[in-house]
């Protein structure tokens, strides 16, 4: 009887696991082929490749990176907070300051949408 249970438990949720299986429950779209987080105001791409670039987009993929987009970062570097300059350049921001010595690090990315603060973490390396 035991037995018979607990087929019966791993059936259901082998068949639970493969029906949802090709759906995008909310994940967000890469535009630029980036790593995308939601947050929920926007969505936050970052691509690190010779520099590190990031769009910031609302939730129908306009751009809303202006200068009036209030956009802070810093990297967190074995517990140590590094403050990060960004740059403007037409729709993206781009870290300005060289962190290719680091190996790994967290990439934190703080905007202010009508006076509400929201935060991003990206795990990063090089």
């Amino acid at each position: 009887m035991i037995f018979k249970r607990l087929i019966m438990v791993f059936l259901l949720s082998t068949l639970s696991a493969f029906a949802h299986e090709g759906h995008e429950s909310g994940t967000a779209k890469s535009l630029h082929g980036g790593v995308v987080k939601k947050t929920k105001n926007s969505f936050v791409e970052v691509i690190q490749d010779e520099v590190i670039e990031i769009y910031i987009s609302n939730h129908d993929y306009k751009n809303i990176v202006s200068p009036t987009l209030e956009v802070r970062a810093f990297a967190e570097v074995k517990g140590k907070k590094i403050p990060l300059e960004l740059e403007l350049q037409n729709n993206k921001l781009i870290i300005s300051t060289d962190l290719k010595k680091e190996k790994h690090f967290k990439l934190n990315i703080s905007m202010k949408f009508n006076k509400k603060e929201e935060n991003v973490v990206f795990p990063l390396e090089n």
